[in-house]
């Protein structure tokens, strides 16, 4: 066949490059049934484009209930036909949790009370703003502020009122404490973050604030310690509620409060290229390293491209989304043809609200559609109120969606708990450094579960435990399946069958040694002589030199 010869798809008519003719007939039998069902005269010889199969693929995924539905009036597809999948479904979050009754607090540039969550219900508690600008808006304004912060508190817990259902939040019934801290400068300075922490700290009992969310990062390179962010962060934490922060996008820029500090729980990025198939996960260029007190960042990564989020309603962007989109069903209705000045003058109408030349209606169809689909490729639109984002900013609020989902499965959940679970039920990515995954990539459903099976019960004492009294080091760990764990280190040489741990109940191992010499040492976990485990619940640790990381114990001098 000569490349200038063109192939039409038979089912959407589109141009294409290729069609496909031989399918996997185990796996995709009802992929084609469904084809002929909406397609009688359709046979399996005359082929289909990519796109065609994964619409009907996207539909039976829908019916099975798998991805919410949505009803005629929202296609899943965008206007290039380019899926944009709902956050959920892309995570595999547990459906049976929706972090009801759960409230989490975002703290952020500004918030608008978008429709996704107040409209089926209003969970929003509280907005807050601690500028004193009293700017906080109500109805659909231009306020470049509050962009950042809608869009992180619905990615975690927007309910998709306006999208039927489909771009809904892992913790779609979580209750929102939103607190503005972008002055009308459009600063984000460290007194305000300092302001919003202490109204957290003092009304957390009033809201029952659970989880804290921060996708932005201080200015100040300083340590934790020294840090009146991290400082009241960690206050926060021993209230046992859990700090979420996201770690920056520069993958060469340093790790700021509050996500440098020792239990935030820091979070970096992935990009899977918005696709279920393949299996492939990259890094996204999250910032990662070490901090000035020696800590390693992130702890844990969750995906942080592609991800469906609203246009604020009232804005111009959206006035422009909606004509495109607008113009696209124009174009489909074939009223190009018509010759009224009625349906010219419609166009032109829609196209004023956009960045499009009226001039291009002297175009023919074909140019008209590129020159749309171009500009809604280019402000990253998937409909007339949706776009898709990027950054850890989005990253840090799906781990914030899980956690209220462990926390609606069992309050009872410490933040040391929670951490665990998180930990300990992460996948580490073959194919990224460990530096820039910390623990791996968020598992929700491997959590939940985790929590439903009680495995999580809380430790005696947190690993390691220095015991002053005793002169001792108490270590443990927590696994149900294994039938031999064992310590292992610099401080014995790694002899990996020396230092046995004895179990205990609920799942938990653990060993005392006597007390070492002042200095600072690596070790692990040996499991069933095969598999080599860091300590989830110690934050210090460094690579090892095989992808993975040393756990780092620190004796100081005994007074």
């Amino acid at each position: 066949m000569k490349n200038s010869e063109k192939i039409i798809c038979p089912l959407c008519s589109d141009t294409v490059d290729k069609l496909l003719y031989r399918f996997h007939i185990d796996d995709e039998r009802n992929i084609i049934e469904k084809i002929k069902v909406t397609n009688p005269s359709w046979t399996e010889s005359d082929g289909a484009c990519s796109r065609c199969v994964d619409y009907y693929q996207t539909a039976i995924i829908r019916e099975q209930r798998i991805l919410p539905e949505i009803g005629p009036h929202f296609p899943i597809k965008s206007a290039d036909e380019f899926i944009i999948l709902p956050t959920p479904l892309r995570v595999d979050a547990h459906p049976g949790y929706t972090g009801k009754g759960v409230t989490v607090c975002f703290i952020d540039s500004g918030f608008y009370p978008h429709p996704d969550l107040v409209s089926n219900k209003n969970r929003v508690k509280k907005i807050i703003d601690v500028t004193g600008s009293q700017k906080v808006p109500s109805t659909g304004v231009d306020l470049g502020e509050a962009w950042h912060g809608t869009m992180t508190a619905v990615v975690c817990a927007g309910d998709g009122y306006i999208s039927k259902g489909l771009y809904k939040g892992v913790a779609s019934d979580a209750d929102l404490v939103l607190i503005k801290v972008q002055d009308e400068a459009g600063r984000i300075t460290t007194g305000n973050i300092v302001k919003a922490l202490q109204w957290v700290l003092d009304n957390h009992e009033t809201y029952n604030i659970r989880i804290v969310n921060m996708s932005f990062a201080d200015d100040e390179l300083v340590s934790y310690k020294t840090s009146r962010v991290d400082q009241l962060a960690e206050e926060l934490i021993k209230q046992n509620i859990v700090v979420v922060a996201a770690v920056g996008n520069d993958e060469n820029g340093n790790i700021l409060p509050p996500a440098n500090s020792l239990n935030v729980i820091a979070v970096g990025g992935v990009d899977d290229d918005n696709n279920l198939d393949n299996g492939i996960i990259k890094a996204y260029h999250s910032t990662y390293g070490t901090t000035i007190d020696a800590l390693s960042k992130p702890e844990l990564v969750a995906h942080a491209i592609w991800i469906a989020a609203p246009i604020l309603p009232g804005t111009k962007e959206q006035a422009e989304a909606k004509a495109l989109y607008h113009l696209i069903d124009w174009l489909s209705l074939s009223r190009l043809s018509q010759s009224g000045n009625e349906s010219i003058c419609q166009a032109q109408e829609y196209l004023s609200q956009t960045q499009l030349n009226t001039g291009i209606l002297s175009k023919d169809k074909a140019e008209i559609s590129k020159a749309i689909i171009q500009r809604i490729q280019t402000c990253k639109y998937i409909s007339p109120h949706y776009m898709h984002v990027d950054g850890t900013s989005f990253a840090a609020p799906i781990v914030s969606a899980v956690i209220a989902q462990l926390l609606e499965a069992n309050p009872s959940l410490s933040v040391g708990d929670i951490r665990n679970v998180l930990f300990s039920t992460a996948k580490r990515i073959e194919t990224i450094i460990s530096q820039r995954q910390g623990f791996g990539i968020i598992r929700p459903r491997k959590a939940i579960l985790k929590v439903l099976r009680k495995e999580n019960i809380m430790k005696q004492r947190t690993s390691p435990f220095i015991n002053k009294d005793k002169n001792t080091i108490g270590f443990f760990i927590e696994n149900s399946c294994a039938e031999e764990i064992s310590l292992a280190g610099s401080f014995n040489h790694w002899a990996n069958d020396v230092l046995l741990m004895e179990p205990a109940t609920n799942g938990i191992w653990q060993i005392e040694i006597p007390m070492l010499p002042e200095g600072k040492y690596q070790y692990k976990f040996l499991l069933d002589h095969k598999h080599w485990m860091e300590d989830v619940d110690n934050p210090y640790r460094e690579p090892d030199g095989f992808n993975g990381f040393n756990s780092i114990l620190i004796v100081e001098h005994q007074n």
